[in-house]
């Protein structure tokens, strides 16, 4: 017998109204930059700029297998250039099909669309979050005073450190878990993300359904 979830009820009454959703793009190309986050956000914007007054629109990291010859990944037909976008900005978005970018390891060009309503499960992941420091301490303060002011309960994994260039430098930060989230505060938080710069990929959280799923390495 399936167990009443109140949360999972107001949900389904409409009580939550979407504010963002993710827009899936095809790719074609060979290959993409491991280190791609700035160059990619700067390809994405020259076409639709916007996205530079749109500071809460994220750019989903591109995961591609490791090419082996360099420090690349392989673009194969899996693999999708994901935006985060308010609602209001996914039509305008529609823009890229049928463009052509080149984040620094050859020309990607970008195919058709789908959209993608995000999804509330108790367990995040977030590929890179940045916070202005490396030290695993400090980063998972800064992070628990963060979701204490959005009133997030939710426990805490660190993983692997991570660092990306900018035209401003090297950032630096960890991937992050996040478990035992409220159903209606998974959706608040995949909205809002967590941590800086989510247009280079970071502190963009993902869905995940259990705590052995997520890779933290």
């Amino acid at each position: 017998m399936r167990m009443y979830n109140p949360e999972w009820e107001a949900i389904k009454r409409f009580e939550y109204t979407p504010r963002f959703k993710d827009v899936q793009f095809e790719l074609a190309g060979l290959e993409i930059p491991a280190d791609h986050g700035a160059a990619l956000y700067e390809e994405i914007a020259r076409l639709l700029p916007w996205l530079r007054d749109t500071p809460e629109a994220g750019i989903h990291p591109v995961h591609g297998a490791p090419s082996g010859r360099n420090a690349n990944l392989v673009i194969n037909r899996r693999v999708r250039l994901v935006l985060r976008l308010p609602v209001a900005r996914v039509d305008a978005a529609g823009e890229l099909v049928g463009q052509a970018i080149d984040p620094g390891a050859g020309p990607i060009t970008i195919g058709a669309l789908k959209e993608k309503a995000l999804t509330p499960y108790g367990t995040l992941y977030s590929h890179f979050v940045v916070y202005g420091t490396e030290d695993e301490a400090e980063f998972l303060d800064r992070a628990h005073a963060e979701l204490e002011r959005m009133g997030v309960a939710a426990g805490l994994i660190p993983g692997k450190r991570r660092q990306m260039h900018t035209p401003n430098g090297v950032i630096g930060g960890y991937s992050l878990m996040l478990h035992d989230v409220g159903l209606m505060q998974s959706l608040s938080l995949q909205e809002n993300g967590i941590g800086l710069h989510r247009g280079y990929g970071c502190g963009i959280l993902i869905p995940h359904k259990s705590i052995k799923e997520v890779p933290i390495g």
